[in-house]
């Protein structure tokens, strides 16, 4: 009887915690959706600055094949050769294309900093949500996300040399096998291992943000630590909304890619069809990364809220 009445009570908090995450997952969602003046601004953002690194590349084909039947030619074939001597004959050109690429990729952690300052505030005060309020928010946090996401590139960074230090273990352990299969699951495991840590990086980083605003603290290093105990304490929780929002944006990916292996290649404009879905991906995965934010104001409101009336 003791045994039953325990299974009894474990069964009604797993079903707390499902109905609970379930709850968060809707709340999140209206909130995302009662939102998308934001998803816009974000989306336009990505739009300005894709055009800043194509705008380039786009004169120098205009001025090489813009007037010229190669370009014809090469809608339905593509020509190797011509490639090769495209890419000699613009060389100076396009060795100044990565310089243009780490620029923007400076000014999309900028602007992504400040965005995700913006966001949170809106969605820590849900009747606030005016542009202005964005705008606001995005201003007031800026600085202090922009450390947080400093201090998260020096542990993605150790990860990734971990993970390379892996490879370089990998390959020297099975070189001469004979068995594919132990450097097989070697190799798995490493991966599955990176895309772990990379997650509880994120998760870290994101309740930090997350912490801050909600806070209003200033001491980000003292945030980041809140945070870790924060989601060590309440990991099931956490990780099973993370893991959900996670799995939704993987599908909406792999749903992408099926369609698109469907898309015929030609005649040409099918190109805008493919243009098209490309944004659509875009807008979807923009909307997921307000999804992170929204359920995890939620979720910190929410589990914080219950520390504190026990």
């Amino acid at each position: 009887m003791v045994f039953l009445a325990s299974e009894c009570v474990n069964d009604f908090r797993k079903r707390g915690v499902v109905l609970k995450i379930k709850e968060i997952l809707t709340e999140g969602a209206r909130l995302v959706f009662y939102n998308q003046k934001f998803a816009i601004i974000l989306w336009g953002t990505n739009a300005l600055l894709s055009l800043v690194l194509t705008i380039p590349i786009y004169a120098l084909l205009t001025v090489n094949i813009g007037h010229s039947l190669i370009g014809k030619l090469l809608s339905q074939n593509f020509d190797y050769v011509w490639l090769i001597q495209f890419l000699h004959k613009y060389s100076t050109e396009l060795s100044q294309i990565p310089i243009l690429l780490y620029g923007v990729i400076v000014i999309y952690i900028l602007l992504n900093a400040f965005y995700a300052g913006g966001l949170i505030a809106v969605f820590n005060h849900p009747k606030k949500n005016h542009v202005i309020d964005f705008f606001y928010g995005g201003v007031k946090y800026w600085f202090r996300f922009l450390k947080v996401v400093a201090i998260s590139l020096i542990f993605y960074a150790i990860v990734f040399f971990i993970y390379e230090l892996f490879g370089r273990l990998s390959s020297s352990l099975f070189s001469n096998s004979t068995s594919y299969y132990p450097d097989f699951i070697f190799r798995l495991t490493r991966y599955v291992l990176l895309i772990f840590f990379i997650g509880i990086i994120s998760m870290i980083s994101d309740y930090a943000r997350v912490l801050l605003a909600v806070t209003n603290n200033q001491n980000v290093l003292k945030a980041i630590l809140n945070s870790t105990k924060f989601i060590l304490k309440n990991f099931n929780e956490i990780f099973s909304v993370f893991l959900t929002v996670a799995l939704l944006g993987a599908a909406g990916v792999i749903l992408y890619n099926v369609v698109g292996l469907f898309i015929p290649k030609s005649p040409i404009y099918f190109l805008l069809l493919t243009f098209i879905l490309q944004q659509i991906l875009i807008i979807f995965r923009l909307n997921i990364r307000m999804f992170f934010f929204s359920t995890e104001v939620i979720l910190y409101k929410d589990l914080k809220a219950e520390m504190i009336n026990d």
